[in-house]
């Protein structure tokens, strides 16, 4: 046995797609929306039973660890690697030598660094009196503090030195931390962008720490209030929401979540109760936060400063949501607040939040407020941007809908509206039109028996069922025929590792049969399929055979002639003893 086997039989798969896409339970299979490819409509599939997922629409699929290695743009022992240390999974001692700390690649490396300089921050917090005071006055508890590991980094040499030791002794170079931008080199000494700043650990979908959020708390500070790490590799603002692992479950569990901008903002929100909350890393929402969310739920509510940056930054998240699978929804602060503010002073956010707009609502009615009151230039400046957004609707239901509320609330006619948008478009391609099938042309019949049959892949050693593959639609019949010489000519296998050495377009196929027809994988039902199989090819069997008959007897082969009438004796007595024919 491999490391790959040890985890696949120690890990489900269900334990381990969760982190990347919100599943349900749909009969015997889970379903949700593809990490691979974007889509409204859910297509991809997971076989608890099996161990296997499969994507309708874009046609990946395999196990656990393909799943890894594909979600994390790694190789299968890197995906190993990963799924050990996420899950603590126990390896056996005679494969320690496959997986070592020391193995671990530059991303896992980098990983570990960034723990380390987060475990080390939270320690000083403790150690120096105004940065624990200025946390406290901003009403952020101690539970809070340990939660998201909030921690201080302190000013001057000293602070870069203990940082350092700290990290030299837990076998990291000093170099490592220059490298990522912990620290920088001056002329005279190395310093940090970091000190005298609170630390907030930001960490990825899987829970690294990959990069922080530092800000000032001096009232003689000068600098930029916030400051994040240098984007990298595994470091990408657009792409990462602070809070998200706290927040995963209580996202799934109530089927919303709630977005807001700033660090302080997200814990206020979690310490009244709203767990649910992730936010922005200090930066603009972007097309790449959405899809995260929407793998896990259909429901945002996103909290904005009521002035009107935070207008205006609501107005660039409409244009990006047209083609999510959600349903978002804007949470009106007064001017001036922001959720942590607003907590602070009111203690509750629910009168808030039964105001909330639809953003579609939103949108018209931010851009139609005083509408009457605007120059010609400003009205049609107005109506072009509804126009220009309503259109990129692939919906024509919901470009009615909003056409309409837009001819309500600037009064424009209706007419004049439709008249500016041109043709409904399709849907995008990537939900309308899904990859090709890879074996459309082959009859549902055989798509059946194929599912069986990998599902109990002994039937191959039947000599009356192998027989059968002649009449199969390629690629079935090669994939089919290449498993059962494979399954003949050595010891017994396994269907999983049977298809671990097709090549790898054979591997999705079999995979996609697999899912597709989990429900027809019972040793019980093969009888009727191949039942009905033969009796729909019974007449090209028996022409086959007379054909073959026809040969041998023309070259004089008594023996060949002898062996053709004896299989074909036999496969009808045994196919009549079955009930076949």
């Amino acid at each position: 046995m491999n490391i790959f086997n040890v985890i696949k039989e120690k890990l489900a798969i269900i334990e381990v797609v969760n982190d990347y896409t919100k599943l349900k339970r749909a009969g015997l299979y889970w379903k949700g929306l593809c990490p691979f490819h974007h889509e409204k409509t859910p297509s991809f599939t997971v076989s608890p039973s099996r161990n296997i997922f499969y994507c309708f629409g874009c046609h990946s699929g395999g196990d656990v660890i393909t799943f890894i290695a594909k979600a994390q743009h790694c190789s299968p022992f890197q995906a190993a690697q990963h799924l050990i240390e996420r899950f603590g999974l126990d390896v056996p001692a005679h494969l320690q030598s496959s997986y070592t700390p020391e193995q671990a690649d530059a991303k896992q490396r980098y990983f570990q660094l960034c723990a380390t300089v987060a475990a080390w921050a939270h320690e000083q917090l403790n150690s120096f009196a105004a940065a624990k005071e200025y946390v406290l006055k901003r009403n952020i508890t101690a539970e809070s503090v340990n939660r998201f590991l909030i921690g201080y980094f302190p000013g001057g040499p000293k602070g870069c030195k203990s940082l350092m030791a700290y990290c030299n002794a837990r076998n990291f170079l000093t170099q490592e931390l220059l490298d990522v931008g912990i620290l920088v080199a001056s002329k005279n000494a190395l310093y940090s962008p970091f000190e005298e700043r609170i630390l907030f650990p930001i960490s990825d979908q899987l829970g690294h720490f990959c990069g922080f959020g530092g800000r000032i708390f001096k009232p003689t500070d000068e600098r930029a209030k916030y400051y994040n790490s240098k984007e990298n590799s595994f470091f990408n603002k657009s792409a990462l929401l602070f809070g998200f692992m706290q927040a995963k479950n209580y996202i799934r569990d109530q089927d919303a979540a709630f977005l807001v901008e700033g660090y302080t903002d997200c814990i206020a929100m979690a310490q009244h109760g709203f767990s649910n909350t992730v936010a922005t890393l200090g930066t603009a929402c972007t097309s790449e936060h959405l899809h995260i969310l929407a793998r896990h739920t259909s429901t945002i509510y996103v909290l904005y400063d009521g002035d009107n940056a935070g207008q205006q930054a609501m107005l660039r998240l409409a244009r990006l949501c047209w083609d999510v699978a959600l349903d978002m929804y804007i949470v009106p602060l007064p001017q001036g607040e922001d959720p942590a503010s607003f907590l602070h002073k009111r203690g509750v956010l629910n009168d808030c939040i039964a105001q909330a707009k639809d953003i579609f609502s939103f949108f018209i009615d931010t851009l139609g407020s005083d509408f009457n009151q605007k120059k010609l230039q400003e009205k049609l400046d107005v109506a072009k941007q509804l126009i220009s957004l309503i259109n990129q609707l692939s919906d024509p239901i919901k470009q009615n809908i909003l056409l309409q509320q837009a001819s309500t609330r600037l009064g424009i006619p209706l007419a004049s509206l439709l008249n500016q948008i041109p043709s409904y478009q399709q849907p995008d391609s990537s939900d309308k039109k899904p990859a090709q099938n890879p074996i459309e042309n082959a009859s549902l019949l055989e798509k059946k028996i194929a599912a069986v049959i990998l599902g109990n892949i002994e039937l191959l050693k039947d000599a009356s069922i192998v027989y059968l593959l002649d009449y199969f639609s390629e690629p079935l019949q090669r994939i089919l025929k290449g498993l059962a010489q494979a399954q003949n000519a050595g010891p017994t296998l396994t269907s999983e590792q049977l298809v671990a050495q097709l090549p790898e377009g054979d591997q999705q196929i079999t995979l996609y049969l697999m899912v597709l027809n989990h429900e027809q994988d019972s040793i019980n039902s093969v009888e009727y399929l191949l039942a009905q199989f033969h009796k729909k090819h019974w007449k090209s069997i028996v022409q086959d055979i007379k054909l073959k008959l026809a040969i041998a007897k023309q070259q004089q082969n008594q023996l060949a002639t002898q062996e053709i009438i004896d299989m074909f004796e036999q496969l009808k007595k045994k196919l009549l003893e079955r009930g076949w024919l």
